[in-house]
């Protein structure tokens, strides 16, 4: 069974680890692979003299960016990635990456944003990009739980519908069979729907779609929105719920998240007090 890498400790033993080369360096009589897996990265270190032919084998062909599965025992080394290094029992391939690679993952040349896009699946394996993704999953978790708890009930609204929902901004027209439609601008309409139904306390966490034009790459007309709606409250009482929903959301990502917020540079992460 494989070990994710941020688990492999000298007390775990022999274990399996799988992920991607993040690097490759070869010292004649000593080779390096630094291994990286959405945990972590791990040095593993190839003595060429002590190793089996199948591991040398694995060694010459690797490249940068294949995927590989290693066996064997780790020990701690101050010096290594990850505090930790690995002597490989045995090496698998699966498959290995043709260079040259359209994004370095290492970040040690840059990439236009363009050349970025047509490779995202080699982009989003970058730590910092993949940071992201990780810190957006632990916040929409905390907001789930947090509204959860609160007595709030999730629901779905359409995304497709036949007028809009909300002024002030454009409409995305779409053909539904022998009709327009729209893309939906706010579940807003929807949740008065079901205050009226009786629901008291709802919330969403899904897409809108605003057609407002531009002329930039980081205007958004899809986004994801956070809507809740509360029947019989007033505005301080609404007012409390969204900043406790903001501390505790950043609460739970400043104690699960430490290591993205590091890969992606942010620096401190200040909770809100």
């Amino acid at each position: 069974m494989r070990t994710p890498i941020a688990q492999v400790t000298p007390a775990s033993g022999s274990a399996e680890i799988a992920g991607w080369v993040h690097e490759v360096r070869d010292l004649g009589g000593l080779a390096f692979m630094l291994i990286r897996d959405r945990t972590g990265i791990i040095q593993v270190t190839i003595p060429k003299k002590k190793v089996s032919e199948q591991v040398l084998a694995a060694v010459k062909a690797v490249s940068r960016e294949s995927v590989v599965r290693v066996t064997g025992p780790a020990k701690a080394l101050d010096n290594a990635a990850g505090r930790r290094e690995r002597w490989p029992e045995s090496t698998e391939l699966m498959p290995l990456a043709e260079p040259p690679l359209p994004v370095d993952v290492s970040e040690k040349a840059p990439a236009e944003l363009d050349t970025r896009l047509d490779a995202r699946f080699r982009d989003v394996r970058r730590p910092r990009v993949a940071a992201v993704f990780e810190i957006r999953s632990a916040a929409c978790y905390a907001i789930n739980q947090f509204l959860h708890d609160a007595g709030f009930t999730a629901i779905t609204t359409p995304k497709i519908v036949a007028a809009a929902t909300e002024g002030g901004t454009e409409l995305f027209p779409i053909a539904y069979f022998d009709k327009e439609a729209f893309l939906n601008q706010s579940p807003q309409l929807y949740k008065q729907m079901m205050m009226a139904a009786g629901c008291e306390k709802v919330y969403e966490i899904g897409p809108i779609f605003r057609a407002e034009e531009h002329a930039t790459t980081k205007h958004l007309n899809e986004a994801t929105s956070i809507d809740i709606e509360v029947s019989f409250a007033d505005h301080p009482e609404v007012m409390r719920i969204l900043e406790d929903l903001i501390k505790k959301t950043y609460e739970y990502v400043d104690k699960t998240c430490s290591v993205q917020i590091a890969n992606t540079g942010a620096g401190d992460f200040a909770v809100p007090k």
